[in-house]
C-alpha cells in the first residue's frame, strides 16, 4: 500500500490534468452552481481541481496534512498557473475561524474513514462553511486506489450523512466496463450536504 505521499508525486501534464478534470466535471459543475467566492478544499490530492476553480475568479484554499503532497501540488499550481492557496492543516481541526468560507470541498477523502470519523470530519467542515461538497468512489469503481477505500452504495451514505441535511445526493462519472455483466455505471457518488 502507498503512501498518499508516493501516490502523488507523479509528476501530471496537461493529459492528466485535463483527464482528472474531466472525470470530475459533474463535481466541478455543481460546486460552482451557486457562485461560491471563497472555497476551501480539504485534501489536496494533485491539486487540480483547485487549480481550475482558483482560474474562475474564485478565492480558493488547499489544505492537506502532508507535507510532500503539498510540495506536489504547489508545482502543479505553477506549472497550471494556479490561483489557490496551499495550506498546512489537519481535516480534524481546520487552521481557520468559523463561517470563513462559502464551500468547503473534497474528492476522494471520506472514504478511508469510520462513520464516526465521517461525521467528525463534516461536523468540523460545517463549522467554516455551511456547505460541504463530498465526493467518493462508489460500489462500481473498479479498485483501491490505495486499499483502504470503503465502496458504498448510495443508500449507505445517505445513511451515514443522516445527521446533515442532505440537499443533494446522487451517482456521477460514467464509465464503461467491457465485461458483458457490467454495464455502463456511474462509479462516484457525490453530495451536497448542510446542518440541520
Amino acid at each position: 500500500m502507498e503512501t498518499w505521499s508516493e501516490y502523488y508525486t507523479d509528476e501530471i501534464g496537461i493529459d492528466g490534468y485535463i483527464r482528472n478534470l474531466y472525470g470530475q466535471k459533474d463535481f466541478l459543475v455543481a460546486i460552482t452552481a451557486d457562485k461560491p467566492a471563497k472555497i476551501l478544499e480539504v485534501g489536496a490530492g494533485t491539486g487540480t481541481m483547485s487549480i481550475f476553480l482558483s482560474q474562475l475568479d474564485t478565492e480558493v484554499t488547499t489544505l492537506d496534512n502532508d507535507p510532500v503532497v503539498l510540495v506536489a501540488a504547489e508545482h502543479n499550481k505553477q506549472r497550471f498557473n494556479g490561483g489557490n492557496t496551499l495550506v498546512a492543516g489537519d481535516a480534524f481541526k481546520l487552521p481557520f475561524p468559523d463561517h470563513s468560507f462559502d464551500v468547503v470541498f473534497h474528492q476522494g477523502l471520506l472514504e478511508h474513514f469510520s462513520d464516526q470519523d465521517i461525521r467528525q470530519l463534516l461536523n468540523e467542515h460545517l463549522r467554516v462553511a455551511p456547505v460541504v461538497w463530498l465526493s467518493v468512489p462508489n460500489q462500481f469503481y473498479p479498485r483501491r486506489d490505495k486499499g483502504d477505500e470503503r465502496l458504498l452504495d448510495s443508500a449507505t451514505w445517505e445513511g451515514i450523512l443522516s445527521p446533515y441535511r442532505i440537499e443533494i445526493s446522487k451517482n456521477y462519472s460514467r464509465k464503461f466496463f467491457p465485461k458483458w455483466y457490467l454495464p455502463r455505471v456511474h462509479v462516484q457518488y457525490m453530495a451536497k450536504i448542510s446542518s440541520r
